[in-house]
């Protein structure tokens, strides 16, 4: 096995429970089925399992399957990250696996975020129907916006910071080459599923991040040479929205969302979604704006844009 260090995406894009708890338990997972045959995408398909799975104990309802979805939830996030950690300890990363991982979250976002709103529906029977389900579906669309910003500015930061590696994604430009040449009849339909959802999500980060920030959406589309002193750069004008970012992530988001199940707090959850996170969101998008030109006209001055 590789040393923990070296799995890890950047210690400057991840919040503290995730690095010091989750990514030490995936850690552990890896290393005790490194020297199996079991892939990083296999992973992927425990990790929507458990998710799913969690979703139905929601549904259910009862003090006990709320505790034991919420649990199965956390354990989900836990393999979501391990996925990632067998794979670069395999050298096993890969732009399919990318996507299954995104459609992977997907399938665990909405199926537990639809359990939510049906156990809110039943727990709150003093209110409209169809004002918890707008709140619900509210939260779904807002926290999907927040992750989406937190991706793109995660995936730019480590490409301007990581000296020798840089990020990890691809662009919906790329994805979209891989798609066109691919042949159908020989691929798996779960890969041409996952595939074509990557250059689709991709491409909706890409143009909603043009039209929240221009600046930064240019520094996404270009390409320059990652030394010391462009990472120190973009490390000055970009940690702090960076750090908000992370505070909105999906990890801050799948723990915090199984522990509201846990202890049946589902409602109160998303008004604090709603409101605080929202804020936060937003606090953070005016401050990544200001970073990015300034960014970019540093890059400018140097004739690297």
């Amino acid at each position: 096995m590789p040393p923990f260090s070296s799995v890890l995406k950047s210690r400057e894009v991840e919040d503290p429970v995730n690095l010091w708890l989750h990514r030490p338990l995936a850690y552990a997972f890896v290393a005790a089925v490194y020297r199996t045959p079991i892939t990083p995408n296999q992973v992927t398909f425990l990790a929507m399992a458990l998710g799913v799975v969690a979703a139905g104990c929601w549904i259910y309802g009862a003090p006990t399957s709320m505790v034991v979805g919420g649990i199965l939830l956390w354990v989900s996030a836990i393999m979501d990250g391990a996925d990632g950690i067998l794979a670069r300890a395999k050298k096993m990363s890969s732009a399919f696996g990318r996507a299954l991982d995104g459609l992977a979250d997907m399938v665990v976002g909405f199926s537990t975020s639809a359990a939510g709103i049906v156990h809110i529906l039943r727990q709150n029977t003093e209110y409209p129907p169809w004002a918890l389900v707008t709140l619900g579906i509210a939260g779904v669309v807002c926290t999907v916006f927040q992750l989406n910003l937190y991706d793109a500015y995660k995936e730019l930061f480590l490409r301007a910071t990581r000296l020798g590696s840089g990020g990890e994604s691809h662009s919906a430009a790329e994805i979209a080459k891989v798609n066109e040449a691919r042949d159908d009849k020989r691929t798996p339909w779960h890969m041409r599923l996952s595939m074509d959802f990557y250059e689709d999500y991709l491409g909706k980060q890409e143009g909603f991040t043009l039209r929240t920030n221009p600046w930064g959406s240019r520094l996404l589309q270009a390409r320059w040479l990652v030394d010391a002193d462009n990472a120190a750069i973009y490390r000055k004008h970009n940690r702090l929205p960076m750090s908000l970012w992370i505070s909105i992530s999906l990890a801050p988001h799948s723990y915090c969302f199984a522990i509201a199940g846990m202890l049946d707090l589902l409602f109160p959850y998303i008004v604090l979604r709603l409101t605080l996170v929202n804020g936060i969101a937003l606090l953070a998008l005016v401050l990544q704006r200001r970073a990015s030109r300034l960014t970019a006209e540093a890059f400018e001055a140097k004739g690297l844009l």
